[in-house]
């Protein structure tokens, strides 16, 4: 692949006119959490470890499915899952997979790609998927590190290499590498010497690639210390050099899209401003009290959009660069 054309994933990135056309009840993408269940501990744990869990999956199927088919009124064309956990252990998964296909929706799934095996992969290639794999090194021991478990490397090397002969298919569209394929890493005193193997790696094969430093909420307040080790500075700097761009569903100027032009659903019911919020803050209503129009429209009432580049709500309210300096 050539390095100067720049790779996009299908469903998160689109032209910022076609952003722009969204009505003000209306949403590009719908971000759901599908379950508070996952498997790895991951010391930068937005969500919070101990709060994995908390929040019962009290949202059935049935539920699910609606307030998908009332995102699809409301002129979503994305239905992405950031998971409090591990999207693919929701046992609703294949069916949710199911009903976005029927209603001609993309599906985003940000997944640590436990889950995944040649029959899953195959079964993903054939549905409306995109992937976005956490990857913080090719290093088996800081890998595991930084997903608290051991012994499970080799499973994501396999499925890796599994993802590029059956999954992987980038297409070139002029300046552009469109591809299904992405891989995102947090950026720590632990993964920086990583992060450009992995930027590499994913050039040569026309994935996209992005990363970030680490966020002082959740797991990362605790883990502070260990994460950043007073290289604050250092490792944002990696991350800016790194990053296609500022957010993994970041338009064409630099604004995080799902926060711009999409609302989030929690596993629980509660609508949120963006993945990153939580009920404490960024909380809009619940889907089982109102309908997702209606939310839609009391969520730009109660938090007013920000549209400069690079602006980040969870940043802005918890979390500022300053505040994160001082860390």
């Amino acid at each position: 692949m050539h390095k100067n054309q720049e790779t996009v994933l299908t469903g998160y990135h689109w032209h910022q006119a076609e952003l722009e056309e969204v009505k003000h009840d209306g949403i590009v993408y719908l971000a759901m959490n599908m379950t508070s269940a996952c498997n790895y501990q991951c010391p930068y744990c937005f969500v919070g470890l101990q709060n994995l869990k908390a929040v019962r999956d009290d949202m059935l199927l049935k539920d699910k499915l609606r307030v998908i088919r009332e995102a699809k009124e409301c002129g979503a064309r994305v239905v992405s899952m950031p998971g409090r956990g591990e999207p693919m252990a929701d046992r609703n998964f294949w069916d949710v997979i199911e009903e976005t296909k029927r209603l001609g929706l993309w599906v985003v799934v940000y997944t640590n790609g436990y889950f995944l095996d040649l029959d899953r992969i195959k079964q993903l290639k054939d549905s409306p998927v995109s992937l976005f794999l956490k990857v913080d090194s090719f290093d088996p021991d800081i890998y595991e590190q930084m997903v608290g478990k051991q012994g499970v490397f080799e499973r994501l090397r396999r499925n890796l290499d599994v993802l590029l002969e059956h999954f992987h298919e980038p297409k070139i569209n002029g300046d552009r590498i469109i591809t299904r394929l992405g891989i995102n890493s947090v950026v720590t005193a632990q993964t920086a010497e990583s992060i450009p193997t992995i930027h590499q790696w994913c050039q040569n094969h026309g994935i996209y690639y992005t990363c970030r430093s680490p966020v002082k909420v959740g797991e990362a307040a605790i883990t502070w210390d260990m994460l950043v080790q007073d290289q604050a500075d250092r490792l944002r700097a990696i991350g800016q050099q790194y990053a296609a761009r500022n957010f993994t569903s970041s338009t064409e100027l630099g604004q995080c899209g799902i926060y711009l032009f999409g609302i989030t659903v929690d596993n629980n019911g509660e609508v949120l401003v963006c993945p990153d919020a939580h009920s404490d803050f960024g909380r809009i209503g619940n889907i089982k009290k109102s309908s997702l129009r209606e939310l839609i429209r009391r969520r730009k009432e109660k938090f007013p959009l920000n549209s400069a580049s690079g602006y980040c709500f969870v940043k802005a309210h918890m979390n500022s660069e300053k505040e994160t300096e001082k860390g």
